[in-house]
């Protein structure tokens, strides 16, 4: 894991810095020939690159953090984490008309309030980017019980994800479409904060047939 971090690293904060440096001697020649437009557009380029650089410096800090700092942990209902989490996404789920079915009678959960908002605005963020052309899109939130066991699932009927990718997802940087905005370590924060909490994440999924993010999380602890 630290290779490919290492290597995933070093690629991809090397991308950004490469664009700026390019575009600075673009910049140099625009200036001297005095074409504004092209000035413009590469002051914008080398604040585009400067950006994506910061949100990746800034993720890669909370991914490390993740086991370090944790929060007291305490007794929260899950519907107050997914209500906290959809009030994140709400513009995003707004613009693209989604409908956000939350199951009832969600079980009380004991971990770090903080990050398990994280998980679930980050799998509400992931389900809304990848809905594709569906005409009705559907978010829907809920758990069912499993050999004693509550497994919670975050369920889409957007594009699918291929079998083959199931595991992959969860890698750090990797992004199936790379058109897609985002830097490609949300699920890879997701994945660490739930099994920082003794928990489980996997996925059901088809091209085309939409997908559902499964996980487990710790029960209320017994008086």
């Amino acid at each position: 894991e630290l290779e490919r971090f290492t290597y995933t690293v070093s690629h991809d904060l090397k991308a950004p810095l490469v664009t700026m440096s390019g575009f600075l001697g673009y910049l140099e020649k625009d200036a001297l020939s005095g074409n504004k437009e092209r000035l413009r557009s590469d002051i914008h380029r080398i604040l585009e690159a400067n950006l994506k650089m910061q949100r990746l410096l800034n993720e890669l800090l909370e991914l490390s953090r993740i086991g370090r700092l944790m929060n007291m942990p305490e007794n929260i209902p899950f519907e107050q984490i997914v209500n906290e989490a959809l009030t994140r996404v709400e513009g995003r789920i707004a613009a693209n008309h989604i409908r956000v079915v939350v199951g009832r009678d969600l079980p009380t959960v004991h971990g770090d309030r903080v990050r398990l908002v994280e998980v679930v605005q980050n799998l509400l963020d992931n389900a809304s980017k990848f809905m594709g052309t569906q005409a009705e899109p559907r978010i829907e939130v809920g758990f069912e019980t499993i050999r004693h066991e509550n497994v919670f699932f975050v369920r889409d009927n957007g594009i699918g994800i291929e079998p083959k990718y199931h595991k992959k997802v969860f890698d750090l940087f990797d992004k199936l479409n790379p058109a897609v905005e985002g830097t490609g370590i949300g699920l890879a924060l997701v994945k660490r904060i739930i099994e920082i909490h003794g928990g489980r994440i996997w996925i059901e999924s088809e091209l085309g047939a939409g997908t559902t993010f499964h996980f487990t999380l710790p029960n209320e602890p017994s008086p």
